[in-house]
């Protein structure tokens, strides 16, 4: 088993997490005069992708994965700009990114998101890889998964994904999880606001279950979130779908020039 990790992940979470430490070890410190020695950065990154391969049983060395500069998916959203935010990097940003280039195997593809590249990379060799990552999104994605812990966050997996998945709520009910396309599908409801992503307008998580919670097939699924979207949308229900599966879709293959496969509304018949 190949471990694919999510190095965008891992660059702020080791980046801010050696803040954190060092500010808690230097009161009143300020980092930009004053920043944590990079080793003890890099020490936290080595430490999570040994600890990450001993979990999962890895048999050969991870694959780290970054973001491109650009993405297709500026182009695509029309009703939010994409991931739309400010945000900031951790100090060690930029040496972060050079220490994984010049000690992993690494990918980056310009246009393309890490997570884009691990999952045409496990759609290739589904029983050979593992995607390991905390971002949920990638659930969606069949094949095997794991997501250390952290914080309030639990630890996933490892687990087998199907391709039709599952989806539940939360128990506090302000949150939709699961896995495979019945968690996409979810998505396409709730849309994702960390990436700026709306989704449909006004459908929060227990309305979302509560259309999909039913559904056992991709065409139950794909049938119940129309029907919502033609709720609100008319006839501009298939434009706005599109919009947004687009937005949500992890790429799993290339064209031959290089640019990625988008989602497309299943074929079924669209009854009125």
């Amino acid at each position: 088993m190949q471990p694919l990790v999510d190095a965008d992940v891992l660059v702020y979470e080791c980046g801010f997490a050696a803040e954190t430490a060092w500010k808690g070890e230097n009161k009143g410190i300020d980092i930009l005069e004053n920043p944590p020695p990079f080793d003890r950065v890099a020490e936290l990154l080595d430490n999570r992708i040994n600890n990450t391969c001993a979990i999962v049983d890895a048999t050969h060395p991870p694959i780290l994965f970054l973001t491109g500069k650009g993405n297709f998916r500026y182009a695509i959203a029309k009703r939010t700009p994409y991931k739309d935010r400010a945000g900031n990097k951790p100090y060690h940003y930029k040496n972060l990114l050079a220490y994984i280039k010049g000690k992993y195997d690494y990918r980056l593809t310009e246009g393309l998101e890490a997570d884009d590249l691990m999952a045409i990379e496990q759609t290739q060799r589904p029983e050979e890889t593992i995607i390991c990552t905390r971002d949920k999104d990638l659930r969606s994605v069949p094949g095997w998964h794991y997501g250390w812990e952290l914080g309030n966050q639990p630890q996933f997996g490892p687990e087998v994904v199907s391709e039709i998945g599952r989806v539940e709520l939360a128990a506090c009910r302000k949150k939709l999880k699961g896995t495979g396309l019945l968690f996409f599908y979810g998505q396409c409801l709730t849309g994702d606001a960390v990436d700026s992503i709306p989704g449909l307008a006004k459908c929060g998580p227990v309305n979302a279950y509560e259309i999909l919670k039913a559904a056992t097939t991709e065409e139950e699924a794909f049938r119940s979130v129309f029907a919502a979207y033609t709720s609100l949308y008319g006839e501009r229900a298939e434009e706005e779908l599109l919009e947004q599966g687009r937005l949500l879709w992890m790429t799993r293959e290339l064209h031959e020039d290089g640019s990625p496969v988008l989602w497309e509304l299943p074929e079924y018949e669209i009854l009125p």
